[in-house]
């Protein structure tokens, strides 16, 4: 086969290059990098077009938008591949299959382009440029003319596919002539914009870098100690482009940029990341498109158009201030999805970007380690026990908490502050929270106190209709109150075990939640018991136990608003407010003695009264329940002072 005439143009404007002087690399490596990116495009679509002729039952792709990611505007090639079929033994008809093949040659030249005019300057690269040059003359002189658009199945294939047993194909030949032309640009610089390497702009342009070098500049301090990320621009025909390798492996974002709209294209091989920069970027509401790509690596594409040549600026300024909370973004949220959900943990990486404080800092002051050495000092037995900060502390107190921490790190280094005051501001913050943590926790005893005093009120106005033989509590009724009673201190105490599971130092308050426990059954008891107590009674004996029922019911209220003050105390307690406190215990534990007093009364009259033995059984037992619950609960007034007072010890 005869080369086609469009290759024998190519291979003729390639002697031209050759004779070129070296004095315009820079925009040649530009165009070799551009070209590069559409030739990944012709390949693709050649392969998928040969590949649905062999299977045409299957849908056809259209590969838009990786054209519109390469910059390629001909919106006829999106249906190349659906017109392609299979048209005798080993041939397939692409459409346009001359064109296209035209196009690759004629990018591969862009590429060789740079690297042979930088050969006559580099000693070391010369011998591989003539290499190339051959390969490519001999890549051209095997292609076929492409005669009706149609071409032999092994030349779609050999096209596509990477060289194997010393073999060569376009594919082949592309990917070491885009690894050269990355060497050329490295070493290719014509001018400095603000910290951009930038070569082949015009004055519109440098307006556009030093707007996105504007963003880039007003949070690059919070890298901290990181290399930072390079910034490349330079001219590519119509469009600018502004490129930034975010000083990492395989992530780069691109900006193609003309008459105030610009096409932003971000590459990085972990996905989180690529949604965390969808997040950074939602003010301006761009619509994300993924282009499929190579490996692992993921590849999406955005366009923006700005109604003014200032709010453009803004754009550019916005998306290049963003990149600094992409440099180590996965180790960060590694690191905190150790303390708390993974999805929280990206939350405060987009709170610490939208407030401009970032991650870096953390990483830099020892990310972990800062936590655990607070909480070894302020809580070693926490520490010891505690998996996860958001199981000590709560949810939403550990959000806080590692706010606090992202806050504290960043303005501890960026205003030169000791390590030793980042640890203690950051021990100090964790007090607080503990301290908030005690008061989450004795307010969810708190709670769970006043289904005991529902509870108690209850027996209290039973025992009284009683007395005054007006009726008696009727069993079904009784029975669905002490069912919703159970239900709903049962809730309270699985909700509060959740998050004392892992803290060994709140045994005191699961005691707590045991004695409230051990009351709610005790007056469960007693309700069922006072349904079965006939309204006939001894008047005297249920004088005393009406007395003795509404000492019980004001002692609960006692305790109840000794719960209520020891949650305000565990704040930060004020010696006023301590001994009121106090005052307080005292009081609900001389309660007790008045009800001891009040159920030996009962007891006295009803085995002395004329009581028939089942109602003597009933109300005694009744009395013995009161008993139990109150035992449980002056035993718990004494856990709740201890505690308060280990906290006012410690402030």
């Amino acid at each position: 086969m005869h080369p086609a005439p469009a290759l024998v143009s190519t291979r003729r404007r390639l002697s031209r290059v050759m004779s070129d002087a070296g004095a315009l690399l820079p925009e040649q490596v530009n165009r070799g990098l551009a070209a590069h990116d559409e030739l990944k495009y012709y390949l693709r679509l050649l392969h998928a077009a040969g590949a649905h002729a062999q299977a045409p039952n299957q849908p056809a792709a259209t590969l838009r938008p990786e054209r519109e990611a390469s910059g390629i505007s001909d919106a006829s090639l999106d249906g190349v591949v659906a017109g392609s079929r299979v048209v005798g033994p080993g041939v397939v008809k692409i459409p346009g299959a001359a064109s296209i093949l035209s196009r690759v040659f004629a990018n591969i030249r862009q590429m060789l382009d740079p690297v042979l005019a930088g050969a006559k300057e580099r000693v070391d690269l010369r011998q591989r440029a003539e290499h190339y040059r051959q390969r490519f003359e001999a890549l051209m002189a095997q292609a076929g003319a492409a005669r009706d658009d149609q071409l032999p199945t092994t030349a779609v294939v050999a096209a596509t596919r990477r060289s194997e047993l010393g073999g060569d194909s376009l594919l082949q030949l592309a990917i070491e002539l885009h690894w050269e032309l990355n060497r050329l640009q490295a070493n290719v610089v014509v001018e400095t914009i603000d910290g951009a390497e930038t070569y082949g702009l015009g004055e519109g342009d440098r307006l556009l870098v030093r707007a996105f070098m504007k963003g880039v500049t007003e949070t690059a301090i919070l890298k901290f100690d990181h290399p930072g990320f390079r910034t490349r621009a330079m001219r590519d025909g119509d469009h600018l482009m502004i490129q930034n390798d975010l000083g990492t492996a395989h992530a780069s974002i691109r900006i193609s940029a003309a008459a105030r709209s610009a096409s932003v294209v971000y590459t990085d091989p972990q996905r989180r990341r690529v949604r965390f920069l969808h997040d950074l970027l939602r003010p301006y509401a761009l619509a994300w498109e993924a282009v499929p790509t190579e490996g692992h690596v993921e590849r999406d594409v955005a366009r923006y158009t700005a109604p003014t040549q200032e709010e453009f600026e803004t754009f550019l300024a916005h998306v290049g201030s963003r990149l600094v909370f992409l440099i180590d973004w996965n180790r960060a949220r590694q690191r905190l999805s150790s303390l708390v959900k993974d999805t929280d943990a990206m939350a405060l990486l987009k709170w610490a970007a939208d407030n401009n404080i970032g991650h870096r800092a953390f990483l830099q002051a020892g990310d972990l380690q800062l936590v655990h050495a607070a909480l070894e000092r302020a809580a070693p037995s926490q520490m010891r026990s505690s998996g996860r900060l958001d199981d000590l502390l709560g949810r939403d107190a550990a959000r806080l908490f590692l706010m606090a921490v992202l806050r504290i790190t960043s303005s501890g280094i960026s205003n030169g502050r000791s390590p030793r005051l980042i640890d203690d501001e950051i021990e100090a913050e964790l007090l607080l929270y503990l301290k908030r943590s005690d008061r989450m926790m004795i307010g969810a005893v708190a709670d769970h106190a006043t289904v005991i005093a529902a509870a108690a009120d209850w027996i209290a106005h039973a025992v009284t209709q009683l007395k005054s033989h007006d009726a008696r509590p009727a069993s079904a009724s009784a029975n669905a109150l002490i069912r919703a009673w159970r239900t709903r201190a049962d809730d309270f105490v699985r909700r509060t075990l959740r998050l004392l599971d892992r803290s060994s130092e709140l045994d005191h308050l699961r005691q707590l939640l045991a004695n409230g426990d051990r009351a709610v059954r005790a007056l469960e008891q007693a309700a069922f018991t006072i349904t079965l107590v006939p309204i006939e009674g001894d008047p005297s004996v249920m004088t005393h136990l009406d007395s003795y029922c509404g000492l019980f019911a004001s002692a609960v209220r006692e305790y109840v608003q000794l719960l209520e003050e020891a949650r305000d105390l565990t704040r930060a307690p004020h010696r006023a407010d301590l001994e009121r406190f106090l005052v307080a215990v005292d009081r609900l534990v001389a309660l007790d003695d008045h009800c001891a007093a009040a159920k030996r009364t009962v007891l006295e009259r009803l085995i002395r009264g004329p009581a028939d033995f089942r109602v003597l059984h009933l109300l005694s037992t009744v009395v013995e329940h009161l008993s139990v619950a109150f035992d449980a609960l002056v035993r718990s007034s004494l856990i709740v002072r201890d505690h308060v007072l280990g906290i006012s010890s410690r402030a």
